[in-house]
């Protein structure tokens, strides 16, 4: 479907029909979830998704895909080119949504203008023939609009506007502050009276009772999409809206997997957050990944874009996979780690120079890091910070200290001053969406013990000890993405003490440790004190045989540990930062 702006079609008394064309708005600079148009919902594309479902369009003459000049959106012009499509390649401000998709609409000569948002896969193509129809027998019309239905439900299909050219030009002009122009015609909603509806209805079928969101702005947004066509896959339905709001209503429990996403408004003010984390040469990963699940959360939930500051490959690769930016961390910085053994020392940072600074910065770093005197002028000088498990000298000059567990020391909540607030507890407890998925399923234990242990020599004992006793145990040798599914077939989990430590508790997994440090074994004694659970602490990996004896007496002792996801908290927490600030 590729018709010049001067073809029209002819109706049936040979006049002119109006031009109908459908302007898909897209950008891979999403703030929340980059590149999310490139993304797959299971086989392919969300963009393809919305193009092959505008394909199925019965009243559209073209389909123009409508970008910015911009280096990232380069590959929108190549799959314009792959799909024989026009594309749009605005030139102008790049914030100006108005007015790029009013030059849209005057060089393709649409008289019916069809925004189709990109971000929006579950597009219906005979919905928007019917409201090309609608718009082409009521010509006094601006816009076309559906009613909800009896019961005050929404039409479930969204990210579609269908508005004249006239209309557009109008609002184009109308919008003269930046929240009017950054966003897709607000100016229509606000002013009523200039802009004439036409109100039709949708059938039954295809109304949303759950008021639930259907885009797709973060990763919580996209792994729901891929969960449904997942679901319909396998009964062999296709990915549709009538065949996805028929699931929904069987299956409402997937609601839940970005039922907590924030919808920005217009106008609302979008905080952005660094992430300072150590990660790998030594650090392991349980930092990133719990700092991974935060950064996610304050996307999800408070609308922020998040980067990370770390210098690790596969760090990298991970959260990028995730949709989270990421900047290298650079030499030269005040907060060059001190005093570290066996440590990669000389890792460190700087914030980034930029015409608008971070106004977060969160750090989740080793836990002997000292930053010394005067860290804190390192900083933008209004940005708040957050410091993650650390409770310090150099701590006092944070805005908020986040304890997310239960090793912390009593005194911290006897301290005088009012700043830095200090949060701690179970209640706080960092539980990544991928273990939160498998609580509570009834998964078989065929794993005596897994073990992520950094000596070659107890790696060898644990293996000769399994040999000898005929346990089955499963060694991990490096960061695995399938932890989370190993550890919920374990019966024990062996490892220094970490993060992951409640994490096992979550899935049924009894943790002992070999202590690292003497540090990691006074935190692991307060973590089997607190949680009223025997003590795992270890002194050699002999004792392992004697524990696993016991548990296996007492098979199911340690499955009813309920640890719950302490993450919307500290995003409280850290929201009430700001609200302080402008009350």
């Amino acid at each position: 479907m590729n018709v010049s702006p001067q073809n029209m079609r002819l109706s049936g008394n040979a006049m002119p029909q109006e031009r109908a064309v459908t302007f898909v708005v897209v950008r891979l600079r999403s703030s929340r979830l980059p590149g999310k148009q490139s993304r797959l919902i299971g086989d392919r594309s969300m963009l393809q998704w919305i193009v092959d479902h505008l394909r199925a369009c019965k009243e559209l003459d073209d389909i123009v895909i409508a970008t910015v000049a911009e280096k990232e959106n380069k590959p929108l012009r190549e799959f314009a080119r792959d799909q024989d499509l026009p594309c749009f390649w605005y030139e102008g401000e790049v914030d100006h949504v108005t007015t790029r998709l009013r030059k849209a609409a005057e060089e393709f000569n649409s008289d019916i203008c069809i925004l189709v948002s990109g971000d929006c896969p579950l597009i219906h193509a005979p919905s928007i023939d019917r409201l090309i129809r609608e718009a082409r027998q009521y010509p006094d019309a601006d816009i076309i609009k559906v009613k909800k239905d009896d019961e005050g439900n929404p039409p479930a299909l969204q990210g579609i506007q269908v508005a004249r050219r006239r209309a557009w030009q109008l609002a184009d002009d109308l919008s003269d502050r930046p929240e009017l122009k950054e966003h897709q015609f607000p100016i229509i909603g606000k002013r009523p009276d200039l802009f004439k509806a036409h109100l039709c209805r949708f059938s039954k079928n295809l109304y949303n009772p759950y008021h639930h969101r259907l885009s797709v702005d973060t990763w919580a947004d996209l792994e729901f999409m891929n969960e449904i066509y997942n679901a319909l896959s396998a009964i062999n339905r296709p990915f549709s809206l009538p065949d996805a709001l028929d699931l929904l209503k069987k299956r409402p429990e997937l609601l839940q997997i970005n039922r907590h996403v924030h919808q920005m408004g217009v106008g609302e003010e979008r905080r952005k957050v660094l992430m300072v984390v150590d990660v790998g040469n030594g650090y392991g990963y349980g930092h990133l990944m719990r700092s991974r699940e935060l950064a996610l959360q304050i996307i999800e939930r408070l609308g922020w874009p998040v980067s990370f500051a770390i210098d690790n490959e596969k760090a990298r690769h991970l959260l990028n996979e995730s949709g989270i930016r990421t900047i290298n961390k650079a030499q030269g910085s005040r907060l060059k780690a001190q005093g570290i053994a066996d440590k990669d020392n000389s890792s460190a940072f700087q914030i980034p120079k930029s015409l608008d600074p971070f106004d977060l910065i969160i750090l989740d770093i080793y836990y002997q890091r000292d930053l010394g005197t005067g860290w804190r002028q390192g900083f933008p000088r209004n940005s708040k910070i957050v410091v993650l498990d650390h409770v310090g000298s150099w701590t006092k000059k944070a805005d908020l200290i986040v304890v997310p567990g239960v090793t912390y020391n009593k005194s911290i909540f006897n301290q005088k001053k009012k700043r830095p607030r200090v949060i701690a507890g179970k209640q706080y407890v960092i539980l990544r969406r991928e273990i939160r998925r498998l609580y509570g399923k009834h998964i078989k234990k065929d794993i005596d013990l897994l073990t992520y242990l950094y000596s070659p020599d107890q790696k060898e004992a644990v293996r000769n000890l399994a040999h000898k006793n005929g346990y089955k145990v499963h060694v991990i040798e490096e960061f695995r993405t399938d932890f989370p599914e190993l550890l919920s077939r374990s019966r024990m989990f062996l490892s220094g003490f970490g993060y992951s430590f409640y994490e096992a508790l979550a899935l049924g997994a009894y943790p002992i440790t070999l202590p690292l440090s003497d540090t990691h074994e006074k935190d692991a004694m307060k973590f089997y004190d607190r949680l009223g659970i025997p003590s795992g602490v270890l002194g050699s990996v002999e004792e392992i045989e004697n524990v696993l004896s016991k548990l296996a007496q007492k098979e199911n002792r340690f499955e009813n540990q309920r640890i719950e996801d302490g993450t919307p908290r500290i995003t409280e927490e850290i929201a009430s930062l700001f609200k302080a600030e402008q009350s």
